[in-house]
């Protein structure tokens, strides 16, 4: 555009272009919701029976995590559930209905009924430590980011294994509706060609012992993006300006050129409201032209 101090009205010899050679991608907003680990490592009880119709423990052998608890019931008859080795059980005094005991510690520990030892009347708790779930939190896409559809929005992740190894990696938007997976590390991830909407996007990794583990969500909006026009085009006081339509939350760039062939950015900025202010300095006799692109998604 030429500018000119001794003609203030422009529109016959101002060019602004609006085409502009920038990919368009893709995006999307979501709500959070907050989704727990599916799985937890709590203590658990178990029930072992003897005594009765035969002279057993049942189940003889039996392995649970540290922490757990087994009540010990008796079927019939005169029993003990004594230690052989440094954890006592019930301890070597009778048991007539039921006793129970915690185990803290790993390890195989044998027990036996005192007076039915010799007929076999044994058995073995093994402990092991408690499986771990994953963790898993979205480091990409920012909460709150905007983009224009379609869509096509990177997920990047931090996750960790617990017990195990990390088995797949799951996305999901706004809860139930799967977006893909990967099962290998670093377990980074696009949706394709997401639409305009509200989006929550979690993550789900799952490790090897099968427990599992669901993202805190994070939040994105995807918008179907204006055309871009510009209008009021002025020069005032030693300044062009002109606005430009936009999407709030999309970037844009604004670029200027003497012979249409070389560009220069002149200001670079999210929009805050469906339209944008531009000004920049003109110098008397200079031709001068403006284009407006919108940048690629995040």
């Amino acid at each position: 555009m030429r500018t000119d101090n001794r003609t203030p009205n422009l529109k016959a010899k101002m060019r602004i272009q609006n085409q502009f050679p920038f990919k368009i991608p893709l995006a999307a907003l979501l709500l959070a919701l907050l989704i727990l680990s599916q799985n937890s490592a709590s203590a658990a009880t178990t029930n072992v029976a003897f005594g009765g119709a035969t002279l057993t423990f049942r189940p003889a052998v039996i392995t649970i995590n540290v922490g757990d608890t087994i009540v010990f019931s008796n079927a019939g008859g005169s029993h003990t559930v004594t230690g052989t080795g440094t954890d006592p059980f019930c301890g070597s005094g009778g048991v007539t209905t039921s006793c129970s005991h915690t185990f803290n510690t790993v390890g195989s520990f044998g027990y036996q009924c005192i007076p039915h030892a010799g007929v076999g009347m044994v058995g073995t708790v093994n402990v092991v430590a408690a499986s771990v779930p994953p963790t898993i939190s979205l480091t990409a896409p920012a909460s709150g980011a905007v983009y224009a559809a379609p869509a096509n929005v990177k997920f990047t992740t931090t996750v960790t294994a617990g017990t195990g190894s990390v088995t797949n990696v799951q996305y999901f938007a706004n809860v139930t509706n799967s977006l893909g997976s990967t099962p290998s590390s670093p377990f980074n991830f696009t949706a394709s060609n997401l639409a305009a909407g509200i989006y929550s996007l979690t993550g789900k990794a799952q490790n090897s012992v099968g427990l599992a583990t669901t993202s805190s969500p994070v939040s994105i909006t995807v918008v179907s993006p204006v055309a871009i026009s510009n209008f009021l085009a002025q020069v005032t006081n030693g300044q062009f300006t002109f606005e430009h339509t936009a999407n709030p939350g999309l970037k844009y760039v604004v670029e200027k050129s003497a012979d249409l062939t070389a560009w220069s950015p002149t200001v670079t900025n999210t929009a805050s409201s469906n339209s944008v202010h531009v000004s920049d300095a003109f110098q008397v006799g200079t031709l001068r032209f403006y284009r407006v692109g919108r940048l690629p998604n995040p």
